[in-house]
């Protein structure tokens, strides 16, 4: 049991060496006794974020946007919780903000459903619902700027060099679009 600073660094110390030393002895090989057990407790269940869905109709997309908030976890422990750096933290900071845009995506689709039509697309789905008094244009601003991101998930159209692209602000900006997102859909549809 840790119960101080000085008790945490130690543990953390021990805890890097044997990681090293075990990539050390495998290095790209696997090995079924090299399973490190993710640390019980930081992942919230699907069952946590069904919670704060309520405002959604379709079921099944309750539940898996609930899954794919779990990965979401993941992402924020490894990014929390590690040192990875360089272009690898970066494509997780990607991912995260791709994986959000899809997210706000299908919260979007499910509410202006019979809304907005089959044939118009997200930004006319955000527009739609500030030009109804459910978002502010700032929050549109953010999250067209996700959708934006979300669509370098197409490396094929992606212009730019995406090296030393992604920052963790951007990640985070992406997480609190989605929230306030969801604060206001709940406020607006649960009334």
């Amino acid at each position: 049991m840790i119960e101080n600073d000085r008790e945490l660094l130690k543990a953390v110390v021990r805890v890097n060496t044997d990681l090293q030393a075990i990539q050390n002895y495998l290095g790209q090989t696997n090995h079924v006794n090299a399973k490190i057990q993710f640390p019980r407790g930081f992942i919230r269940t699907a069952s946590h974020f069904r919670q704060r869905l309520r405002f959604l109709n379709d079921k099944t997309l309750v539940r898996n946007i609930s899954y794919a908030l779990i990965l979401t976890d993941v992402y924020r422990w490894v990014l929390n919780r590690t040192d990875i750096a360089g272009t690898a933290k970066e494509m997780i900071v990607k991912e995260g903000i791709c994986l959000v845009g899809s997210l706000c995506e299908s919260v979007t689709k499910d509410v202006l459903a019979g809304i907005v039509g089959k044939k118009k697309g997200y930004k006319d789905r955000t527009k739609y619902l500030v030009d109804n008094g459910i978002i502010d244009e700032p929050l549109q601003i953010e999250l067209d700027w996700v959708w934006d991101t979300r669509n370098n998930e197409h490396l094929f159209l992606v212009e730019i060099r995406e090296h030393e692209h992604y920052k963790l602000s951007d990640y985070n900006r992406a997480i609190k679009a989605l929230r306030i997102l969801r604060e206001k859909l709940e406020a607006h549809f649960m009334e």
